[in-house]
């Protein structure tokens, strides 16, 4: 028993031991502070690669930290709503007025004017052919004819023809057939549209 209490150590041994323990840990503390200081790595100081995603915190990086195209585009989102409509804009200048002159006459198969509108006169000129004189210039007006009496009765059968008079701006020329084809007179219904 006297063997074991002669290896106690002297509390001055403690004391000094704890002593050299903490002046030893203090020492390798402020050792390592001098090497890095605090604040002191940046950019430089960093191999290419050195930092990896699991140094990184997750979500802490924003789009800028990115090149441009790095990021993969999300979903389309809905369609918004439609704007309001925007303000009218301001009305267009009036065109011309328009007008369609209408003349008009029904011709007996003797020549003679039934009804007219703007006829002038209108005349057999030989077997199946007429004219008809207006009260203006026809010549760039559309002429439309059909064989037809002026009353309710039956009309004959036969063709018509009718073309500009070229020896009266103000005249059509109106040119009656049976149903043969031939020359023949017959009464007539006569539009001119200007």
């Amino acid at each position: 028993m006297r063997l074991v209490k002669g290896l106690r150590p002297s509390p001055a041994t403690v004391i000094a031991s704890i002593a050299l323990l903490v002046a030893l840990g203090g020492t390798s503390v402020a050792a390592v502070s001098q090497l890095v200081p605090r604040n002191s790595v940046g950019t430089a100081q960093l191999k290419n690669n050195a930092v990896t995603s699991a140094k990184v915190q997750n979500r802490s990086l924003l789009r800028a930290d990115f090149k441009p195209g790095q990021l993969p585009a999300g979903p389309a989102g809905p369609a918004g709503p439609a704007g309001p409509a925007g303000a009218a804009g301001p009305a267009g200048p009036a065109g011309p007025a328009g007008s369609v002159t209408k003349l008009t006459a029904v011709v007996n198969a003797t020549g003679s004017i039934a009804r007219s509108q703007g006829t002038t006169s209108a005349g057999h000129v030989n077997t199946g052919e007429y004219e008809v004189i207006f009260s203006q210039d026809v010549t760039g007006c559309t002429y439309v004819a059909s064989l037809g009496v002026p009353t309710a009765s039956a009309t004959a059968p036969g063709e018509i023809a009718v073309s500009p008079r070229f020896q009266n701006v103000n005249g059509v020329f109106v040119a009656t057939y049976n149903s043969g084809g031939a020359s023949a007179d017959r009464s007539f219904h006569l539009i001119v549209a200007c």
